[in-house]
């Protein structure tokens, strides 16, 4: 066998040897500064040697029993199993697998950072593609509700507490000081949200009277301790909250969606006959929503609407929508037979296979994915 290398692959071998041996020298400074432990160097040395290697391709092969969720993150695939987190890359290269012992594990991403946190219990951290940034708990030990991590790094806590109803934390992109604190006396936070310039927060909560439910949306400026606007809808359950951009709020729920311009000026959409059955934030504001006629879950709409609200697209479906994922230019539709690819106005383009076992779609860049039962694969044009 002949091992004679070329000038070429010499100048390459001594390129990667002096990246690796600068990046163990950074490490060891930083260790010495107390920025990280020695053990945690030579983990993420030992990370970095390894996905230099490459992956063993899609479909990559998971128990689906043991997956609670998967996303993206910085242009690569995080999956938030019961006892692990898991990063791959574009070949399916294990990046990163970092364990942890949350009974209820949930997350929220924003841009590269990823806030997984134990729903009802009281421990959370803060994640990248190849590091952890954070560890915490919350303040008395309080249960989490729902979580929220910010485009600027700061992260947002719904809690129960022993002082109120339930209580908003934000606390800001060092991870050390909360920025706001909001006291939810009579109501329990069901979703939140934060603004991308890291000024604002938004809540939706759920009430009762009279026998019927009720939401509220709450909108906060972190100068002030009194919400910039408080807007009720009757009979509605939002189940979530966005910023559509920096002085938009958008709040979907069961029957309705609402758009809060200059944070605080209401307008309503109602939709109709109609129940929600999906949706996805694009991160360009867009909102996009899949209902079921008169609550058949085989006779769907599926609707886009700009950041301002007004709606830009509407498709008839007559199967079921499984999932919706929106990204800064596309739409992946999952449905009982296959996926649909729109851009955000509602443009179709050639559809992905998918079998009946998938349970989520989602895309990085031009490339469309689908969780199925067992596996996640590249999905191929039909």
């Amino acid at each position: 066998m002949n091992f004679n290398l070329t000038e070429g692959k010499r100048k390459i071998i001594r390129i990667v040897a002096a990246v690796l041996l600068a990046v163990m020298l950074l490490l060891i400074a930083l260790s010495a500064f107390g920025v990280t432990s020695f053990s945690s160097m030579k983990s993420d040395f030992k990370s970095k040697l390894s996905s230099a290697g490459p992956g063993e391709g899609f479909p990559y092969q998971v128990n689906s029993s043991d997956v609670s969720k998967i996303d993206v993150l910085s242009d690569d695939v995080f999956i938030l199993k019961k006892d692990k987190t898991i990063v791959l890359d574009g070949a399916a290269k294990e990046i990163k697998s970092l364990d942890h012992t949350y009974a209820t594990p949930a997350m929220s991403i924003k841009g590269n950072k990823a806030l997984v946190y134990d729903r009802g219990g009281n421990r959370y951290r803060i994640e990248t593609t190849s590091d952890t940034l954070y560890t915490g708990t919350t303040k008395s030990d309080e249960k989490i509700i729902t979580a929220a991590v910010g485009d600027k790094g700061n992260i947002a806590l719904a809690t129960l507490s022993n002082e109120a109803t339930s209580r908003l934390t934000v606390i800001n992109s060092t991870f050390k000081d909360a920025e706001f604190i909001w006291n939810c006396a009579d109501y329990t936070i069901t979703s939140a949200a934060l603004s991308d310039n890291g000024k604002y927060a938004a809540v939706s909560v759920l009430g009762a009277k009279n026998g019927e439910e009720y939401s509220k949306v709450f909108v906060f400026d972190f100068e002030f301790s009194d919400p910039v606007s408080e807007t009720e809808y009757p009979g509605t359950t939002m189940v979530s909250v966005n910023f559509a951009d920096n002085d938009t709020v958008v709040a979907v729920g069961n029957n309705k969606m609402a758009y809060l311009k200059g944070l605080k000026k209401n307008n309503e959409i109602d939709f109709g006959t109609s129940t929600l059955a999906a949706l996805s934030f694009a991160p360009t504001g867009e909102t996009i929503v899949a209902l079921a006629e008169y609550g058949s879950m085989n006779n769907q709409l599926l609707r886009g609407y700009s950041k301002g609200g007004r709606q830009s697209f509407e498709k008839e479906y007559s199967t079921s929508i499984k999932s919706i994922y929106a990204t800064d230019a596309k739409i992946s539709v999952l449905t009982a037979e296959q996926v649909d690819i729109y851009s955000l106005g509602g443009t179709s383009f050639k559809p992905r296979e998918a079998g009946s076992n998938a349970i989520s779609t989602f895309m990085i860049g031009n490339k469309t994915y689908v969780y199925e039962m067992g596996s996640i694969f590249k999905a191929d044009r039909k």
